[in-house]
């Protein structure tokens, strides 16, 4: 090999490593995603937990990790131990909900009201056949939409 030919390859190799840092050092200080402002794909409580029952790989590749606007009516609101409220939201299993985790404030919502809120999917959860316990569908840092 030449100096030319090493020059050159050293050079590659230098310029491949300040690119891959670059990356790294952007998506590290990124920050996270803005949920109140952003928007979110629009879906009913009903339909959501329907794919996510039926056809998980489909529902996986439509919702997981994206952030989603879920029309639905409140079966319950309680606080988790972060004392952030959870609103739990109706769908057609008996036993299994649309499971929000609220990062804003709840204020006058009750048992029986039709709202919308927006969250990010993070996915169902497995529950017990065996026990006859259904797995929820999990939205985490969630917001009332108005």
């Amino acid at each position: 090999m030449t100096g030319k030919t090493k020059k050159t390859i050293l050079l590659g190799v230098i310029v491949v490593i300040l690119s891959i840092a670059g990356v790294a050092y952007y998506m590290y200080n990124k920050g996270p995603v803005d949920v109140k402002s952003a928007s979110g794909k629009k879906v009913t409580a009903l339909e959501l937990y329907k794919t996510f029952s039926t056809d998980s790989s489909t529902a996986k590749k439509q919702y997981l990790e994206k952030i989603l606007e879920v029309a639905g009516t409140v079966t319950q609101v309680s606080q988790n131990q972060q004392n952030q409220a959870v609103v739990l939201l109706k769908t057609t299993a008996d036993g299994a909900f649309v499971n929000c985790t609220l990062e804003g404030p709840v204020n006058s919502v009750k048992e029986g009201d039709n709202i919308n809120i927006k969250g990010i999917c993070s996915g169902i959860g497995e529950g017990d056949t065996d026990m006859g316990i259904t797995g929820d569908v999990y939205l985490i840092r969630c917001y009332l939409v108005k």
